[in-house]
């Protein structure tokens, strides 16, 4: 690719204005007091509930720590989106926790988050995708691999939505 500098630059300074926006989106927002976790997720009609909220910011935290913020919204986005697909698990618990489905939950290590200050960052965008406070950013995708790796199953899906930080996201009509 002749201009890959300019690819590259542009694809970086689309990432940095999504995370720019989503990050500008969570400091403005009032947090929530953990007494209310009796709200209700708007997608799906399902009472939020403690263990739930837990589950997807564990699945944030250790899939996309490291990632810019916009890239942790997208793997909660997969998430939920699992969720309130008739092809996965309904609870966000059984969609994390499903075989082999996320890689942190079969790679021997603790999954106990050690940085306790970003777990409670990454709980605050949890609780906000739960509740429908964040837009999709990810198009309905229910599919996402690291751009380090090249799964087979990649090459069956009907359209690669967006590549944010080091994760692709992918949509199948079949599996949305």
């Amino acid at each position: 690719m002749k201009f890959k500098w300019l690819y590259y630059s542009t694809a970086m300074a689309a990432n940095v204005a999504i995370g720019v926006f989503v990050w500008n989106t969570l400091t403005a927002a009032q947090p929530t007091p953990v007494a209310e976790v009796k709200s209700t997720h708007i997608a799906a009609n399902i009472p939020t509930n403690v263990k739930e909220l837990k589950c997807l910011a564990d699945n944030i935290y250790f899939e996309s720590l490291i990632e810019p913020v916009a890239g942790q919204i997208a793997v909660a986005n997969v998430t939920m989106n699992r969720v309130n697909s008739p092809h996965f698990p309904n609870t966000v618990c059984e969609v994390v926790w499903q075989k082999k489905q996320f890689s942190w939950t079969h790679d021997g290590k603790s999954d106990v988050p050690s940085e306790k200050v970003l777990w409670f960052e990454v709980y605050n965008i949890a609780e906000k995708v739960y509740n429908g406070e964040i837009s999709d950013i990810t198009e309905g995708s229910t599919f996402y691999h690291a751009d380090y790796v090249n799964p087979s199953w990649a090459s069956k899906m009907d359209r690669k939505v967006v590549k944010i930080g080091r994760h692709i996201f992918y949509w199948n009509k079949d599996l949305s």
